[in-house]
């Protein structure tokens, strides 16, 4: 950037005109080398703080839960419920196959409800973190705001100075910094909302499984005849119960999915922040 030639990049609001005088008049030629430092500092620090507030969005507990989940409803197989043929099902019945797979219904939906019941609460964590997300996003573009103000004030020192290629003045090295330190903090701002997005999409999967379990519950309870107070004789339909819990498990897959995906995302903004860091 040439002398006297700075330009206001976007994602950050102009400076204030206010505040860039107010800069100007505290100006001190004697602390030249020191200039902007508590600007300076505060977008580090910020950028710091984003880069931790992206590391707290792993979620592989939640696949490891849903999993779980699907195992569970992968081993209750509605052909259980078919008696078996020939000699062996002279020992065998209907009835029997019933009532033994409405015992393994009620300890799967057991297990699978409390699944469900602990994606809620990650939900709801994912939500406050988007919430720490947005915080930091703002943090970082108001320190871009305050660093422009002080880089327009630069320029404008600047530019009565003549150019000297092998002795650049002080402020002109001081301003080199400080632009690399604005660089980098208004690199951070995409990448935070890369995070978030990678937090929305997997929220709304999680969502649509824990609402999913709610659903084949109710369904699998009333096509067992379990939906009243006692038990009811029926016989079930074998192809509706393979539909219902087919469904849930293709909500899960989509899930586990979207959080193999959003990881590798999150990981990528990690190494990406670290990197812009580590570059300051």
């Amino acid at each position: 950037m040439a002398d006297g030639a700075y330009r206001w990049q976007g994602h950050a609001p102009e400076p204030d005109a206010t505040r860039v005088e107010a800069i100007d008049a505290a100006f001190d030629e004697a602390q030249v080398g020191a200039f902007a430092e508590p600007a300076r500092a505060a977008a580090v620090d910020r950028l710091e703080r984003a880069l931790a507030a992206v590391r707290t969005g792993d979620l592989t507990e939640a696949a490891a839960q849903l999993t779980h989940a699907r195992q569970t409803l992968d081993a209750l197989r509605p052909e259980a419920l078919e008696p078996r043929r020939g000699l062996a099902g002279l020992f065998d019945s209907r009835g029997r196959r019933l009532k033994g797979f409405r015992e393994g219904f009620r300890r799967g939906a057991a297990t699978i409800s409390e699944v469900a019941a602990d994606l809620v609460g990650r939900i709801e964590t994912a939500a406050r973190r988007s919430g720490v997300l947005d915080g930091a996003w703002s943090e970082l573009r108001d320190a871009v705001a305050e660093l422009d103000a002080h880089l327009l004030v630069a320029a404008r020192r600047l530019s009565g100075q003549p150019a000297v290629e092998d002795a650049p003045h002080p402020l002109a090295t001081r301003r080199a910094a400080l632009d690399a330190c604005r660089s980098a903090a208004l690199a951070a701002l995409p990448l935070l909302r890369t995070a978030q997005n990678a937090d929305a999409r997997v929220t709304e999967r999680l969502k649509a499984c824990a609402e999913g379990v709610a659903a084949w519950r109710e369904d699998w309870r009333d096509a067992l005849g379990l939906a009243g107070r006692r038990p009811r004789k029926v016989r079930p339909d074998r192809e509706r119960l393979l539909r219902l819990r087919d469904d849930l498990l293709t909500r899960i897959d989509l899930a586990l999915a979207e959080l193999g995906a959003a990881r590798e995302r999150r990981n990528g903004v990690e190494r990406q922040l670290a990197a812009l860091r580590n570059s300051l």
